[in-house]
């Protein structure tokens, strides 16, 4: 097939052998390379709007332009729907700028819990002085 490898590859889709590799959007959910002719077809679909993808969160079927890609700090795979979207944004904001004991807004300096303790979000000083002493 190409410069330095010598295997031959096949097109994820239709199995035909491939002259030049193309690499299928993470959107569309395909693992291998792609034909020219299943690529244009993959692309063509994806930008009419005609594909639909469930939001991995409540399962409503969607169009995929019509749904979001969430943050790369959620550490998802897939697409949500805009009121799933708005509502893990909100999440995140609030463990990212609140204690996760006491509810208080943190400031600049923010601690965050160990492993053992088994809590999600970051905490105060206070609090994790607390559990610090709790846990050890």
């Amino acid at each position: 097939m190409g410069l330095f490898s010598k295997k031959a590859t096949n097109c994820t889709i239709c199995n035909k052998e491939l002259t030049h590799r193309h690499k299928p959007k993470k959107e569309w959910n395909i693992k291998g390379s792609l034909c020219g002719d299943c690529h244009f077809d993959k692309s063509k679909e994806y930008y009419e709007g005609k594909v639909r993808q469930p939001c991995v969160k409540c399962g409503v079927t969607g169009k995929i332009t019509d749904l979001w890609e969430p943050r790369w700090q959620w550490d998802m795979e897939g697409l949500l729907c805009k009121n799933c979207f708005d509502e893990k944004e909100k999440s995140h904001d609030q463990k990212k700028n609140f204690c996760a004991v006491c509810e208080t807004k943190m400031g600049l300096i923010r601690h965050n819990a160990k492993g053992h303790w088994k809590i999600e979000g970051q905490l105060c000083r206070k609090c994790w002085d607390k559990k610090k002493a709790e846990f050890g």
